[in-house]
């Protein structure tokens, strides 16, 4: 493996397990990223808020380097503090999406930092927002919309009525935007230049390093393009088919199992500890 200088983790269903917690593996692996001189970041679909305020509760906050959020629309620099930001959605674009959804049984979501903006409240999605740091507000999202703009537009459902969703989303043609799976209940709808291949080379050239000296890990269909642009992509054992045929190393374990852990101290400080030795 060539000398790595920076790693990016997913969060659900990667560096964190199924209880949305990190491990204490993981939590030792990272904290020793620093001594090596490599960069560690977290790449998420999330507002960069919401992770800045778990890294804080989860105490890494120290450990990370960099946030990429909204599926590689938006990069926050810890040690700088500063934010950008990449090709938002127009609000109209996004209301011709809620309309040609809108006669099904989902929730629309819009995402402004810690604020999740939705059509249709309810005790389980105010819970849910809780888990994720967020704060929920329903809203007539046409007004609100109009004039503005957003870094994506989530649609929220049962996961057994997904599948009735990505028939619809089969049907919706707009070269403004494009959509995708990030959950068995999510699915989302951002800037087609948009997706954390895009976001990885952003975080590359913000730190002047080579992806190919780049390891990211993750498990769902939004995490292929990063995986497949750095020199290393690595998909949890509990990954999506998809994901594990797109050419990325295969993990032997799980997200429980803290499979970030395992292949940073197995494949990443191993080999650097051979060199110093």
């Amino acid at each position: 493996m060539k000398p790595i200088t920076l790693i990016a983790t997913d969060l659900d269903g990667t560096f964190l397990n199924s209880k949305k917690k990190v491990t204490s593996l993981n939590k030792e692996a990272v904290s020793k990223l620093k001594q090596y001189g490599i960069l560690f970041g977290i790449a998420s679909g999330r507002p960069v808020e919401t992770v800045r305020a778990m890294l804080k509760e989860w105490k890494i906050e120290d450990s990370v380097s960099f946030i990429m959020g909204m599926n590689g629309g938006v990069l926050y620099d810890l040690r700088q503090r500063t934010k950008e930001e990449y090709h938002l959605l127009d609000g109209e674009v996004v209301l011709d999406i809620i309309h040609f959804f809108e006669d099904l049984d989902v929730d629309f979501w819009i995402l402004e930092g810690a604020t999740r903006y939705t059509n249709r409240t309810s005790i389980e999605t105010q819970e849910h927002a809780r888990i994720f740091g967020e704060t929920e507000i329903e809203i007539d999202l046409e007004p609100y919309l109009l004039n503005n703009t957003c870094n994506k537009l989530i649609i929220h459902c049962d996961k057994e009525y997904m599948p009735i969703v990505l028939e619809r989303a089969k049907q919706y043609k707009n070269e403004a935007c494009v959509g995708f799976l990030t959950a068995d209940n999510l699915f989302e709808y951002v800037d087609p230049r948009i997706n954390k291949g895009y976001g990885i080379e952003k975080v590359a050239k913000h730190f002047g390093v080579k992806l190919e000296n780049c390891v990211a890990f993750g498990d769902e269909q939004n995490d292929m393009e990063m995986l497949q642009k750095v020199g290393m992509g690595v998909c949890m054992k509990n990954g999506s088919k998809q994901v594990k045929d797109c050419g990325a190393f295969v993990s032997a374990y799980t997200n429980d199992e803290s499979a970030v852990a395992c292949f940073i101290e197995e494949n990443i400080l191993k080999e650097d500890m051979d060199v110093i030795l």
